[in-house]
């Protein structure tokens, strides 16, 4: 009869055990999106279809001076994201200076996504200034 008693202690330890092992290694959904602090950008060269990572990583009023290299009439088309959300997006035609308030809720991006080389014309995207109020 001890042995009965000792089985059914067993089953239910074993039974306990693989249930905190489930709970532990499942997947649950981030809450925040993911920033690493670390150092600005200055300035950023984008001559091909490519994101520049900003990690800010906190509440802030960010000013971009973009400049934009035309090509077959078109200027590089830009987006401003911080995570998933779009803080900004259009055509950056010469000198243009962009101002985004972000969140501090995931990593700031500029990125470029239209890049057109047909010599001799380049479309490319710069940062020439980056700038954050408090």
């Amino acid at each position: 009869m001890a042995w009965l008693l000792g089985l059914g202690t067993f089953a239910l330890g074993l039974s306990l055990a693989l249930w905190s092992l489930d709970q532990a290694f499942r997947l649950a959904p981030l809450t925040r999106e993911a920033c690493v602090p670390g150092p600005l950008p200055e300035r950023a060269e984008l001559w091909s279809n490519g994101v520049v990572e900003i990690p800010l990583c906190r509440r802030a009023r960010v000013g971009l001076v973009l400049e934009g290299a035309l090509a077959q009439g078109k200027g590089p088309y830009a987006l401003v994201v911080e995570g998933s959300r779009v803080l900004w997006q259009g055509e950056v035609r010469g000198v243009r200076e962009v101002w985004v308030t972000t969140s501090g809720r995931g990593t700031l991006a500029l990125a470029f996504t239209n890049d057109l080389y047909r010599p001799p014309e380049d479309r490319n995207l710069f940062l020439r200034a980056l700038r954050v109020e408090p």
